[in-house]
């Protein structure tokens, strides 16, 4: 069923989105097809393979991968300066160990928009799927995170995590002319960002972009200030959000598989649950 009147928006949250990715798989066993997504980070990251229609694809890479050094691991923040394996997460797996169906995500009937910050100008950045190559490397600036990943160069441009300074983007459906949303969300309701980086840190580790170090600066309530606006658009009958329904025990780096896999199917629930609020706003 394509949903003409909605945008799909996705929230980063590194591990925390296997979330997501339940959710998405749901998404796929109802056969809901959305004309507009616009995601950051682990969302990007995770809403690959529901657009190539390949359920239960991110829960195989869970069981098969996440306790892999080459997925996540000290040893290749050594090698690399990134925690996270983004060859082997967006080239060996789609490409040798659990083939990515790349044919089907170009043929997507909708528009992907993933979102990266520019650490020179401090704007956020957006990109398509056809933008996306083989390589993907969108993906892997928009879910680069500070510190624990280098910044990418694409596109002339110094890139790093698109939730930065989109944690939420919500205004990019509105820019594309959407005035309904579903929003996935990894943090349970009542969330609020209060910790940032030590302001010391941020300037010594990224002394050369003074507009990134206000950006980390300001997180927490830009993070706050987007939360509430869909909140508001959720009360208004604007949005379906779907998020976890407990606080999480898990953090962006957690690695513990029966964990990951209990998140996701979570994740699953949830999203089967929101299925016919979607499918009514839809038509509302």
């Amino acid at each position: 069923m394509l949903l003409s009147n909605l945008s799909l928006i996705l929230e980063g949250g590194g591990m925390r989105g296997m979330f997501s990715a339940g959710v998405f798989d749901a998404f796929l066993e109802k056969e809901l097809v959305f004309p507009h997504i616009a995601g950051v980070s682990a969302g990007a990251c995770n809403i690959l393979s529901y657009m190539s229609g390949q359920k239960g694809r991110t829960r195989r890479i869970i069981e098969d991968y996440v306790g892999d050094d080459r997925y996540c691991s000290v040893k290749n923040w050594l090698r690399t300066r990134s925690l996270f394996g983004f060859d082997f997460i967006l080239n060996d797996i789609p490409r040798h160990l659990i083939p990515f169906d790349y044919d089907a995500f170009y043929k997507y009937p909708g528009r992907l928009e993933v979102g990266t910050t520019d650490c020179g100008t401090g704007e956020s950045v957006w990109y398509t799927q056809m933008d996306m190559g083989r390589n993907f490397t969108p993906v892997r600036a928009s879910a680069s995170l500070p510190f624990l990943a280098p910044i990418v160069h694409f596109d002339k441009r110094r890139l790093l995590d698109g939730a930065l300074t989109d944690p939420i983007p919500f205004d990019r459906g509105q820019r594309a002319g959407y005035d309904k949303f579903v929003i996935v969300l990894t943090r349970n309701k009542g969330y609020r960002k209060s910790s940032t980086v030590p302001a010391a840190l941020v300037k010594l580790w990224y002394k050369h972009y003074p507009l990134l170090q206000q950006i980390l600066a300001e997180r927490p309530q830009n993070y706050n200030k987007q939360i509430e606006a869909v909140e508001k658009l959720e009360q208004e009958g604007k949005a379906v959000i779907i998020r976890p329904q407990q606080p999480l025990t898990i953090d962006r780096l957690d690695l513990d598989k029966e964990k990951l896999l209990a998140l996701y199917d979570h994740g699953y629930d949830c999203g089967l649950q929101a299925a016919n609020k979607i499918i009514k706003l839809n038509y509302k």
